[in-house]
């Protein structure tokens, strides 16, 4: 019997929407159709509760830089740059040779005006597209690249064009289940790397009295593909990571940024004692840097939580409530200067929490406002700058009177908030 690991968000978590897959197809589609997609309104200063996903999840939203070349007959027409807009879930951790997949993948991309004002040209008012390539790859898993494309062609029927106006195209389309790019199985050790590989789409474009004209689209990202980093550690023998149900509710990022969700485990100690927890972090971070330039993290803010089990250990000490202030919480980056910095220097309030048996905590922290975090430069011949959560710290009172004093070790394996390539 196979088993596999499920992570569900509850009953407040959005239904699927296609993954990291999409990425591409949208890209492809998006050569020369349009499908409307709805935008996620904008998050708040905090991070809202019920988009935190479990812990041990993995959430965001990319804008990645693409450019397709059209052909038609075989000859490069054009070059078109423009970007991808896609979302997707997936583990922050994984174990010596875990299986694991990209799900609740989705993803649109917008096309200039210009691009659809020389349709009337030819008197094009629809097209179909048929995506044969759509590629995510992840560096040293096996297999090192997928392409979800290559047994069954996605494609899209009667895609209306509207002159002069830009199109925005999405996938999947109303109806389809969503992408799962997998099974990955991770190496031994190190990390994977997951990427955008490329997409093709061939695109038919129709007049209404039976004009054709066959194009085809073949993009590849333009400064740089990585999306995710993940490291690989602990112990072998985990089940296989297949997330479902996780909130996706991201504001659209800018071009070449990302936006996103990282639900870290954490092992601490409380006066000594071993207690698990969660600490999420949420921002939006460029997905490249300037040799001789900088990124910071922007709205970024945070949340705790405490699984049932631990609240539970604490109700048996006979707490009831629990406050405090986070002292530490520091970024690490490989790659960068500086190389560790604490985001919660200033202290971070946790305010008077009521603890229930049996009933798990998530804390937006801080509860109103945002954290600070960057600038990170590039260190010198620093090919990547990877930015990672390490130690953490805080001060506690239970009861209203008691105090105790809790630190947290940095995650094991180690969690990556982000991968940029140096350009």
């Amino acid at each position: 019997m196979r088993w596999t690991q499920r992570i569900d968000a509850g009953p407040r978590a959005r239904g699927p929407r296609r993954g990291p897959l999409r990425w591409g197809a949208a890209a492809l589609a998006a050569a020369l159709c349009a499908v409307s997609v709805g935008t996620a309104a904008p998050a708040a200063n905090a991070l809202p509760v019920n988009d935190v996903p479990e812990v041990g999840v993995d959430t965001g939203r990319f804008k990645l830089p693409i450019g397709c070349t059209i052909t038609l007959g075989g000859l490069p027409v054009f070059y078109l740059p423009t970007d991808v807009d896609v979302q997707g879930v997936a583990p922050v951790q994984l174990g010596p040779g875990q299986e694991f997949w990209l799900t609740q993948g989705s993803g649109s991309i917008t096309f200039p005006s210009w691009l659809t004002a020389l349709t009337p040209i030819l008197g094009i008012t629809k097209a179909d597209a048929k995506i044969t390539n759509l590629s995510i790859g992840a560096s040293t898993s096996s297999p090192e690249s997928i392409n979800i494309a290559k047994d069954k062609p996605f494609e899209i029927k009667d895609i209306a064009i509207e002159a002069g106006k830009p199109l925005k195209v999405g996938l999947p389309v109303q109806g389809q289940p969503s992408f799962e790019v997998g099974p990955f199985t991770a190496a031994q050790s190190g990390a994977t790397t997951l990427k955008f590989d490329g997409a093709v789409a061939e695109v038919s474009l129709r007049s209404d009295w039976g004009f054709n004209l066959p194009i085809k689209a073949d993009c590849k990202a333009t400064q740089g593909n990585a999306l995710l980093k993940i490291a690989i550690g602990g112990r072998a023998g985990q089940p296989p990571a297949k997330i479902q149900g996780a909130p996706l509710n991201f504001a659209e990022p800018a071009s070449n940024e990302l936006v996103g969700i990282i639900n870290a485990p954490y092992s601490c100690t409380l006066n000594g004692e071993p207690l698990d927890i969660g600490i999420a972090v949420g921002a939006n971070i460029p997905l490249t840097v300037k040799r001789n330039g900088s990124f910071s993290f922007t709205r970024a803010s945070g949340a705790l939580t405490l699984p049932a089990a631990t609240v539970n250990k604490l109700v048996d000490k006979g707490y009831t409530t629990a406050s405090g202030k986070v002292t530490k919480l520091n970024l690490v980056s490989e790659g960068g200067v500086p190389e560790t910095q604490n985001v919660a220097a200033a202290g971070i309030d946790i305010p008077q929490i009521p603890l229930v048996r049996d009933k798990k905590i998530v804390l937006s922290l801080p509860a109103n406002g945002t954290l600070t975090a960057g600038p990170f430069t590039p260190a010198a011949g620093a090919k990547t700058v990877a930015i990672m959560l390490g130690e953490a710290a805080a001060d506690f009172t239970f009861n209203g009177g008691t105090k105790a004093t809790g630190s947290c070790a940095s995650p094991t394996p180690k969690v990556y908030l982000v991968e940029n390539p140096v350009t």
